[in-house]
């Protein structure tokens, strides 16, 4: 009968629980490594989305146009578009569904020719895609979503459909609280001020203050 040589036998006790601590550590690391860099993930996203609101802040004030960000929280993308001519925006009652509601009031033209300029500025003031090498259309990363949007022209946060965020030529935007995240821990709110344009990118989910949602 031959003899069983060291290199035949099988694995020890102690050597499973060897590797098996071996396994458990670098799980202990890949995991988090991977969750933070999801969350890095989600956190460009809104940052590179603050990023174009206060493009499109300058933009609209160098311009003199009106200019938009569609939000299209189906697809979680977002561009730009500007209008020719002037553009009003009124609060109106909207649907939950977060479809498009916005209002260009003008004085009705009293003759003719009036009508026909009116025409002529109705047809430039539609909103149209931008072209620009500072704002272009961007969709969110996969997995990352819009999880609501507000800006100041809607009664309540929007978390279907298309919202917009406004912005006028004599440097005024919309306030607004848009919500970017992974999952329901994962959470971005970008915030943004309506005098300066400028943006706050906030690590947690920040609610609109209830006197900022028309009753």
């Amino acid at each position: 009968m031959r003899a069983r040589r060291p290199n035949d036998r099988g694995f020890t006790l102690l050597e499973l629980l060897i590797v098996s601590g071996l396994v458990i550590a670098i799980a202990l690391v890949v995991v988090p490594s991977a969750q933070s860099a999801l969350g890095l993930q989600t956190r460009e996203a809104a940052s590179k989305m603050a990023a174009a609101i206060r493009a499109m802040y300058g933009e609209s004030v160098l311009s003199g146009r009106t200019c938009r960000l569609v939000f299209d929280l189906e697809e979680g993308a977002y561009w730009p578009e500007c209008a020719e001519g002037r553009v009003r925006i009124v609060q109106m009652e909207e649907s939950r569904r977060g479809q498009r509601y916005e209002a260009e009031r003008r004085d009705r033209a009293r003759n003719d020719l009036q009508a026909q300029a009116m025409q002529e500025i109705e047809a430039k003031s539609s909103f149209s895609a931008l072209e620009s090498r500072m704002v272009r259309r961007q969709e969110l990363p996969e997995g990352v979503r819009f999880a609501s949007v507000w800006t100041h022209h809607q009664p309540e946060p929007y978390t279907a459909g298309t919202a917009f965020l406004y912005f006028f030529p004599h440097g005024e935007t919309e306030r607004a609280y848009i919500h970017v995240a992974r999952g329901d821990d994962d959470v971005y709110t970008v915030v943004v001020d309506p005098v300066t344009g400028r943006t706050r990118v906030l690590g947690e989910r920040i609610e609109v203050p209830r006197e900022e949602l028309r009753r």
